[in-house]
């Protein structure tokens, strides 16, 4: 099965969840995985927590599948660093913000990239993964969007969108997570313990995305909570007065445009 090992450059937040991810989908490469940081305290802690080794970026870049997860500052320099040791059939999957395919194939010429824009929650297999459509090359090996299903949900973008889907994707989980705290300062404010509010607030975060995983409209299981005269609507009322739901959009959008000057 492809691959038979993979690379890591970069294992920051991201890419230690990308490969954390990717093992749990495939524990037969736990030992297959070899890990470059230029912090190597980074790649030793890597390896300790998800397994495999410790090398540089010649030998991640020798594994048939690498995962470059580097700083937008440092791409260029890892990227030069991966062109001369890929083999025939590794393929890059890059999570470097800003940079589109064709930025990518100037830096590293003859390298088959697929681009992404992941969250942290694919260590998990529950993340969200937008991949981009280049009429092609790497799209046209499926495998690579096959593997990456194993992380959560693939979602086929055209390049134009990517921005939209950084905000969302990558952005998406820290607004929650904001939200996710106003529940629990509410519940303590109302009475609860910190311990007894974080539990149930994230609960009512997993059970509502699976209660969206049977109904995709947040609408309809908006409404459908929402009796008359009830708590819920008194609480709607409250978020509304505020134009929550317009700031939040707003966030999105300003995120969006901030991924689009990366």
């Amino acid at each position: 099965m492809w691959p038979t090992s993979i690379g890591l450059v970069g294992a920051g937040a991201m890419g230690r969840a990308m490969l954390a991810g990717l093992v749990r989908a495939r524990p037969d490469l736990g030992s297959a995985c070899v890990i470059a940081d230029q912090i190597p305290a980074a790649a030793a802690a890597c390896a300790d927590e998800i397994g495999g080794s410790v090398g540089q970026i010649s030998d991640a870049a020798a594994c048939e599948l690498v995962v470059c997860a580097v700083k937008p500052k440092d791409a260029e320099a890892a990227l030069t660093a991966i062109a001369g040791h890929v083999g025939p059939k590794t393929v890059v999957i890059s999570v470097i913000a800003g940079w589109d395919l064709a930025r990518l194939a100037a830096a590293a010429p003859g390298v088959c990239f697929v681009r992404t824009m992941p969250n942290l929650a694919v260590r998990h297999g529950a993340g969200v993964i937008a991949v981009a459509d280049d009429g092609g090359a790497a799209m046209a090996d499926n495998v690579a969007v096959t593997i990456l299903e194993g992380l959560g949900e693939v979602v086929v973008l055209a390049e134009s969108l990517f921005p939209a889907a950084t905000a969302l994707a990558g952005s998406g989980p820290g607004l929650l997570a904001l939200i996710v705290e106003a529940f629990e300062e509410g519940a303590v404010a109302s009475g609860l313990s910190r311990d007894q509010a974080r539990a149930m607030a994230r609960g009512v975060v997993a059970g509502t995305a699976a209660l969206l995983s049977d109904d995709p409209d947040p609408a309809e299981l908006r409404q459908r909570v929402s009796s008359p005269a009830g708590t819920t609507i008194a609480g709607l009322l409250v978020l509304e007065r505020g134009s929550v739901r317009a700031h939040v959009a707003d966030a999105i959008v300003a995120a969006a445009q901030r991924a689009a000057e990366l």
